[in-house]
C-alpha cells in the first residue's frame, strides 16, 4: 500500500529558504526596491554619524561657513534618513504580507487538493495550526523583527565600513577584540535554537490538536464521563508545551552575554580614543564619530543577534509550513483526460482488480473486479467494516487503489482533471457539513456554481419546495451543520449532487439514522434524481435496498438481482 506523505514535527530546516525562492515570483520587483530603499536608509544614517563628527571639528576650528554648511548637510541627512527608514519598513512589510498572502493561498489549495488519505492520517487540529499558526506567526515576524533585522544588518555593514575609512587599525582591533566571543555565543544560541524552537511549534500544535477535535465532541465526552480523561490528555500535551517554552527562555537568555563583551569594548575604545586624542594621532571630531559608531555597531550587533531568535523561530515555521506543501503537493493528472469533450458525460465504471487498504497490513478490499453499466441501480450492502464506504471512495476517485484501476468510460479516473471528475461522479457521504450562510448559498457549493434560478429549479425538481417553505425565511434562511437535522442536512447534498448533474451519483448510508419520514423524502429525491443517471447506493434500509436493480454485497463483492422478497428479508424487526 502506498502509504500517505507524513507531516514531520521537526521538518528539515536546510536551505529552507532557498526552498521559498519559487514562492517569490511576481515580487521580485517590489522585493528590488525594498532593498534600493533600506540601502539607501541605512546610508543616510550612517552618513549622520559621519557628519556630527565634521560639525564637531568645524566648530573647533572656528570655520563659521563650514560649520553651517556640515550643520545644514546633518540636517538633511537626518530628514533624508527618517523618510527613507519609513519608506523601506513600509515596503518591507507590505511585500512581505504579499507573499505570506500567496503562501496561505498556495498551502490552502495543496490542502484542499490532498489525497483524502493524506487528510484522514493528520489529526485536523496539526493541519489548523500549519495553515494559520505558522502563517501568523510568519506575519508578525515580517510586520515587526523583519525591518528591524535588514535595517541593523545593512547600517552594521556600512557602519563598519565607515570606521575603517577614519582609522582601519582602530577597526581591526575592535573587530578582534569584539567578533569572537559574540561570534561564539551567537553560534551557540544558533546551534541550540533550531530543535528548541522546533519542539515548541510541535507542543503548540497538539495543544491547538487537542481543542480542535474536543471541541465538536463535547456532548459525548460529558455524557460519556469522559471529560476527566481528556483533561488528563490535555495536561500532559501543556506540560509538554511548558517544557519547551522553559527550554526557549534558557536559550533565549545566552544571548544577554552580548551585553558584557559590548560594554568591555566600549571602555576599552574610550581609553584608546582618549590616548590617541592626546598624542594628536586622532582629531576630537574622529574621535567622536568613532566612539558613537561603536556604539552603533555593537547595539546593531546585538539587536541583530536578538532578532536571530525570532529569525531562527520564524525558520521553523516556515519550515513546517512548506513541509504541508510539500507533502500535499501532487502533480496533475498525467493523462489526456482534461476537458470536457474527452470524457462522456455518461458512460459504465468498470473496476478490475481493485485492491486498497488503510493499513500495509490488512486490505478492506482485495481483487475486486466490477462492472456498472451507464443508467444502473446498483446497492452497496453489508456489514460495519466490511468496506462499503472505502468502495464509495474509489468510486467516486476519493481513494486511489493500491491495485488495479477504476475507469470511467474507459478512461482511469486517477488520470482525469478532479474538477472534471468531480462533474461525472459525485459522492453524497453520510455526514454532511455545511458553512454558515443560506440555505441557497449552501445549495449552490457544487462543481457547475449553479445560478439562482437552477437552484430553484432543482429544488422543485426534487419535490423539496415544501420543505424549503417550511423554514423562516426560505432560500434566505441562515443555516450551519448545527441549525439542520442529519437527514435535512442530506436533502442538501442531494440537492447539491443534482445541481452538479453528474453521470454517476454515488449515495453513503444516504438515509442513516433519519427518521422514516424524512427518509422517505430522500427516497422520493432520489426517484427523480436519478434519470438516466447511473445510481450506487450504499445502504442498509430495505426500502432503500428495494429501489434498486442489482445488489452487491460487501466485503466478497457477490452481485446478484434484486427482487423485494430479498430486500424484504434484509428488513430489520424495527422495519417490519
Amino acid at each position: 500500500m502506498a502509504d500517505p506523505d507524513r507531516l514531520a514535527d521537526l521538518p528539515d530546516q536546510r536551505a529552507v529558504f532557498r526552498r521559498a525562492v519559487p514562492f517569490l515570483a511576481g515580487h521580485r520587483a517590489a522585493l528590488g526596491l525594498t532593498v534600493v530603499l533600506n540601502l539607501a536608509g541605512a546610508g543616510a544614517a550612517v552618513g549622520v554619524t559621519a557628519s556630527i563628527g565634521q560639525v564637531i571639528d568645524a566648530a573647533g576650528g572656528g570655520d563659521r561657513p563650514a560649520l553651517i554648511r556640515r550643520a545644514l548637510l546633518l540636517l538633511l541627512l537626518v530628514v533624508g534618513s527618517g523618510v527613507l527608514a519609513w519608506l523601506s519598513r513600509y515596503w518591507l512589510v507590505r511585500t512581505g504580507e504579499h507573499l505570506l498572502a500567496a503562501l496561505r493561498e498556495r498551502a490552502t489549495a495543496a490542502v484542499g487538493a490532498a489525497p483524502l488519505r493524506f487528510l484522514e492520517a493528520h489529526p485536523s487540529g496539526e493541519l489548523l495550526r500549519r495553515l494559520t499558526g505558522e502563517i501568523n506567526g510568519l506575519a508578525s515576524f515580517a510586520a515587526g523583527i523583519l525591518p528591524d533585522l535588514v535595517t541593523a544588518a545593512t547600517v552594521l555593514l556600512l557602519t563598519v565600513v565607515m570606521l575603517a575609512l577614519y582609522s582601519w587599525p582602530l577597526t581591526v582591533l575592535l573587530l578582534l577584540a569584539f567578533l569572537p566571543p559574540a561570534l561564539l555565543t551567537v553560534r551557540a544560541f544558533h546551534h541550540r535554537a533550531g530543535p528548541v524552537y522546533a519542539e515548541v511549534a510541535a507542543a503548540e500544535a497538539a495543544v491547538a490538536a487537542g481543542f480542535a477535535e474536543s471541541l465538536p465532541a463535547q456532548e459525548q465526552l460529558r455524557t460519556s464521563g469522559s471529560v476527566p480523561r481528556w483533561l488528563e490528555r490535555f495536561t500532559s500535551a501543556n506540560e509538554r508545551l511548558l517544557d519547551a517554552q522553559n527550554a526557549e527562555v534558557r536559550t533565549e537568555l545566552r544571548l544577554n552575554r552580548l551585553a558584557l563583551i559590548q560594554a568591555g569594548c566600549v571602555a576599552g575604545l574610550l581609553v584608546l580614543s582618549a590616548v590617541l586624542v592626546g598624542r594628536g594621532a586622532l582629531s576630537v571630531g574622529a574621535a567622536v564619530v568613532f566612539v558613537l559608531a561603536t556604539r552603533d555597531v555593537l547595539h546593531r550587533f546585538e539587536d541583530l543577534a536578538g532578532a536571530l531568535g525570532d529569525a531562527r523561530e520564524a525558520q521553523v515555521r516556515l519550515a513546517r509550513l512548506l513541509d504541508l506543501v510539500r507533502a500535499t503537493g501532487r502533480p496533475g493528472p498525467t493523462g489526456s483526460v482534461r476537458t470536457a469533450d474527452a470524457l462522456p458525460p455518461r458512460g459504465e465504471l468498470r473496476l478490475r482488480g481493485v485492491g486498497f487498504g488503510h493499513r500495509h497490513d490488512q486490505r478492506v478490499i482485495d481483487e475486486l473486479t466490477l462492472t456498472v453499466p451507464a443508467g444502473e441501480r446498483l446497492v452497496v450492502a453489508g456489514e460495519t467494516g466490511s468496506g462499503k464506504s472505502t468502495l464509495g471512495k474509489l468510486l467516486a476517485g476519493l481513494y486511489v487503489p493500491d491495485a488495479g484501476a477504476v475507469r470511467f468510460a474507459g478512461h482511469d479516473i486517477a488520470l482525469v482533471d478532479p474538477a472534471l471528475l468531480r462533474s461525472r461522479i459525485a459522492l453524497v457521504p453520510q455526514e454532511v457539513h455545511l458553512v454558515d450562510g443560506t440555505l441557497a448559498e449552501n445549495l449552490a457549493m457544487s462543481a457547475s456554481r449553479p445560478e439562482r434560478a437552477a437552484v430553484e429549479r432543482t429544488v422543485e425538481l426534487l419535490g423539496l419546495t415544501e420543505w424549503v417553505d417550511s423554514l423562516p425565511y426560505g432560500l434566505e434562511t441562515a443555516v450551519g451543520t448545527r441549525t439542520l437535522s442529519a437527514g435535512e442536512r442530506q436533502l442538501v447534498a442531494v440537492a447539491r449532487a443534482a445541481l452538479t448533474d453528474p453521470a454517476v451519483l454515488i449515495l453513503d448510508e444516504a438515509t442513516a439514522g433519519v427518521d422514516r419520514v424524512t427518509a422517505a423524502r430522500i427516497e422520493e429525491a432520489l426517484s427523480a434524481l436519478a434519470e438516466d443517471r447511473t445510481l450506487i447506493v450504499i445502504a442498509h434500509r430495505a426500502d432503500t435496498i428495494a429501489r434498486g436493480r442489482r445488489l452487491l454485497t460487501m466485503p466478497d463483492g457477490r452481485l446478484t438481482d434484486i427482487v423485494r422478497e430479498a430486500a424484504e428479508e434484509l428488513r430489520s424487526p424495527a422495519e417490519r
